[in-house]
């Protein structure tokens, strides 16, 4: 595609109306924080530095860890797995 005058404000209309229509003061909250009582599930993947192990010698020490989310178990439920860097993974 030719980017010509026509198309670029084309463009920059399409941008301001998107700018426009999307800033809005309304939040609209979407998850609600749970206690580990309340949920049953008690798992922190807690990272301790040192001089030896740190984000420097090791770029993608913060980039472990997850959720997975299926039925294991074959139970009908389902189950969370979690996995840690330097914490136990859990089922």
């Amino acid at each position: 595609m030719i980017l010509t005058r026509h198309n670029l404000r084309h463009i920059i209309i399409l941008c301001l109306i998107t700018l426009i229509f999307s800033c809005s003061n309304k939040r609209n909250q979407q998850f609600t924080k749970l206690s580990h009582k309340k949920t049953g599930i008690k798992f922190r993947n807690t990272i301790k530095e040192t001089e030896t192990f740190n984000h420097l010698k090791y770029s993608y020490l913060y980039n472990g860890g997850g959720v997975a989310v299926g039925d294991i178990n074959n139970d009908g439920l389902p189950d969370i797995f979690f996995s840690g860097n330097l914490a136990k993974s859990r089922l």
